[in-house]
């Protein structure tokens, strides 16, 4: 699972690819809401706010 922002979309995409062998989901942060988990403040990959759930 991946939380991150519009620039590294790609990287995750490629990366959950490579290990799972399936394409993943790709969410919009704003568009779901879960009760028990809140996205972290910053990408997976730098310190912008993420914009998209990777799983």
């Amino acid at each position: 699972m991946y939380v991150v922002c519009v620039e590294h979309l790609d990287r995750a995409i490629d990366e959950f690819v490579e290990v799972y062998e399936a394409p993943p989901d790709i969410y919009r942060l704003q568009d779901i809401h879960f009760t028990a988990w809140t996205a972290p403040a910053a990408c997976d990959f730098c310190r912008d706010q993420p914009e998209y759930l990777v799983v």
